[in-house]
Parts: structure tokens; sequence; C-alpha cells
């Protein structure tokens, strides 16, 4: 089927026809636009959430999310939204963010991290995204390297809206799927931004002093070597959103911790999406060397990507009491942990009475990297046949790692605990068992 699309005559100014498919949508868009693809975890969670409304049991292991039923934000937070909202708070914040919230989160990071870029270096945004698309655009034009870990959330869908080359470092098993100093070291001539995620998602794992020292070092070296040369240096944007969850024992690392060096080629990155379960209400921000700060605020003000003044207010207010934060922190990392618990003792259960099924020590953040190695038993050659089987013989949901990049049919997923209650993991570990024995 065609239809006749008006064109203008060059010659005259009178409209002539051409014949174009009526379905030829890649004619309309752009190039970038047109080879976008969607989420793969966003595409399985709307496959579970359908199952669930039709009635199913089924535990919604699969997006990165806290449900607030089970994961409420801080009651002060919320007082302090409807103070602001309340007092008609409801024109345009500035577009780096609020003076006093860049204030707070500067503080806040200074102390918890010691990460001192100063309020000016501090840069907001209506979530982590934004602010992780602007380091992007800051650094990368068409052809640079984007280098980044291999499983790891979306970074090959920022691989193509920046046209920058794909640089994956492929983890494995023996570095925890974290990116190694050897692995890094093999492309750095090619890398123009490297992306790192600590604590880890999909995987749970977080980077020890030592390997992020190893990293960094590379960093440092081939920008010692790039500075006699002119080049551009390699910048590290560092990903911390679930920073302040982690386990007992573990220790959250910052770069500048074991390399101050770092400072001038260090963005990080972290959002009260993850650490105060706000998912949805959209605050992250940027904390960058202030001399690097203007281009930054003129990206964010273009894009229109601030969160709403309420918002900002209110956590601008929270905040500024770090005691409060903390006694918030330590409860939901008992939350996080009594449902790690119970999923680890159940899946080494099934693995000790024989059953395929294995995972990663978890270090921090909400995720369990877990190996569900059914090819044999179901007589099944891929991830996803695996990932069908859970969901329609247990009625568990889960990820599979080529969401994250990993390719190859390995058996591996992730396992997200935002979503559901010890209740309710207990009750899908028992539907997991007995499939596996039928």
């Amino acid at each position: 089927m065609s239809v006749r699309l008006p064109s203008v005559d060059a010659k005259n100014g009178r409209g002539t026809r051409r014949a174009v498919k009526s379905d030829d949508v890649e004619w309309r868009l752009s190039e970038m636009a047109a080879g976008m693809e969607r989420s793969r975890i966003l595409s399985i969670a709307a496959d579970v959430r359908e199952m669930i409304a039709q009635g199913r049991e089924v535990a919604p292991f699969t997006v990165g999310d806290f449900s607030p039923e089970q994961f409420g934000v801080p009651d002060d937070l919320i007082t302090n939204m409807l103070e602001a909202v309340s007092s008609r708070q409801t024109n345009y914040p500035p577009a780096a963010g609020l003076p006093e919230l860049r204030e707070s989160l500067s503080r806040w990071m200074a102390s918890r991290y010691g990460v001192d870029v100063g309020p000016e270096g501090i840069i907001v945004g209506s979530g982590a995204r934004p602010v992780l698309y602007a380091s992007f655009r800051l650094f990368i034009e068409p052809g640079d390297g984007l280098a980044h870990g291999v499983p790891a959330w979306n970074n090959h869908y920022y691989v193509h809206l920046t046209g920058a080359v794909d640089i994956p470092i492929i983890g494995t098993e023996e570095s925890r799927f974290l990116p190694t100093a050897a692995g890094v070291a093999e492309r750095i001539e090619e890398i123009r931004v490297l992306i790192l995620n600590s604590p880890l998602n999909p995987t749970g794992t977080c980077f020890t002093a030592d390997e992020l020292g190893a990293i960094c070092d590379v960093i440092l070296v081939e920008n010692e070597k790039r500075r006699q040369t002119g080049k551009k240096p390699v910048m590290l944007v560092y990903d911390q959103v679930y920073s302040t969850m982690t386990v007992q024992g573990v220790e959250h690392i910052h770069p500048l911790n074991v390399r101050p060096e770092m400072f001038d080629y260090t963005i990080t990155l972290d959002a009260i999406s993850k650490s105060l379960t706000g998912t949805g209400l959209r605050l992250g921000w940027m904390a960058i060397p202030p001399s690097l700060a203007d281009p930054v605020i003129a990206l964010i003000g273009h894009m229109g990507s601030w969160p709403a003044r309420p918002i900002q207010q209110a956590v601008a207010a929270l905040y500024a009491e770090p005691t409060s934060l903390d006694s918030f922190f330590a409860d939901l990392d008992e939350r996080i942990s009594e449902r790690m618990e119970l999923l680890k003792s159940r899946l080494a259960e099934m693995k000790a009475e024989g059953f395929h099924v294995d995972f990663v020590e978890p270090e921090g953040g909400i995720y369990l990297t877990t190996r569900f190695d059914l090819f044999g038993m179901l007589g099944v050659d891929t991830n996803e046949e695996i990932r069908r089987w859970l969901l329609e013989a247990a009625g568990v949901a889960v990820v599979p790692f080529q969401a994250f990049g990993l390719e190859g049919e390995t058996g591996w997923f992730r396992i997200s605990i935002g979503a559901v209650s010890v209740a309710e993991i207990a009750a899908a570990m028992d539907r997991l068992v007995t499939a596996l024995r039928n």
C-alpha cells in the first residue's frame, strides 16, 4: 500500500505528488531515532505486569525500582515537599539547581565521600539520567570512544545516542563481573570517556580500593601522555547511585579516595532515586570540577531537565540533616539484607540439592547475580527460554544478562528485590523448588 505525498516543484512552486509507503516510519525519522532500541528490561517488565493483572502469582524480580508499599521514602521528605507546595513554590528553579540544594549536597558529599567540589560543582537534574546524558555530551564527539563495563545498565543505548564508538570492557565471574584495569588498559588509547558503576547494576558487586585505584592509574598514565601531545584526556564518569547501600563489611570506594589526582578527570553521578527509594520523584545530581560547570548548566537549561522546585527544597532540607539521613540508610540496609539473606539461603539449598543454581555474593545495591544453568534439564539453548520457563512454571520474573550487554547463552540473570516483600520471596522460592523437582 502507498499514498501520494505532496512535494514542491522548484520551478513553479506548485505541488507535485510522489509515492511513499504509508507504513515507512523510518522515512520520517532521523537516523538516530530510527535506530534507537527500547529497553529490554522495560519490555520484560511489561509482560510481568500483564500477567499480574491477569491474576497470576508472579514475583517481579525485574525492574530496578522500589515498591512504595515495601520501601517508603523518608517521612521528612514528604513533609518538606508538602510545605513547599503549600507555600506556592511552583515557579522555575535555576537551571543548575536551588543554591541551598547545591550547598547541602556539596557538604554531604564532602563529609561522606571526601568529594569536595563546592556548591558551584553540583549540577542538579531530574533524576540521574539527564546528568548522565549531559556528562557524555560534555566530552564526546561522534566517533569518540565510550568505554563501559559489560554487563552494565543501558550504556550501549547512550553509545547510540551520542554517536560514540562502543568500547565494551567485559567482566567475568572471576572479576565479579566488574571491568578490570587490565581490560581498560587494552583499549585505553581509544577511550575518550569511561563510565564505571559501583555498586554495579546488574550484579550488586563493588570495586575494592585496589581494583579502582588500578583503573585510575591506567587513566592517569594515559592522560599524562595525552597532555604532551595535546590529545583530549580520558574522562571518568563514576555512577554511584547505589553507594549508600552496601553490605556490612563492604565500604563504598570513590576514585578520589584512592587517587586524589583524578579530581580534574572525574564526574560523579548520584541521585535520591535509589538512596531514598524515590525513583519517581526524579532528582539526581552531578559533582563536577567547578571549572567545567558552565557548559553543563547551559545544556541542562536547554534540555529543561531540572526537578520541580518543591522536591528540590525538600531534598535541600533533608540533606542538611545527615544524622537523620544516616538513620534512614541504616534501616534501608536492614530491609535489603533481610531479603537478600533469604534469597541466598534458598538458592544455596537448591544448589545443595543438586540443581544447577548459583549466585555471586552481593556487596551492595538491590541486585543478586544468579545463575540458572538449566539448559540440560529443560532441553533448551537460550537464556530467553530459561527466563520464560522460570516465569511460566514458577512465577519468578528475572532479567537475563543480555539486557545488560553481555551476549552469549550463559545462564546468568539479575534478580532485583526492590518491589517484593519477604513473604513474596519465600513464596517464589517455594514455587521454584517445586518446579525444579518436577
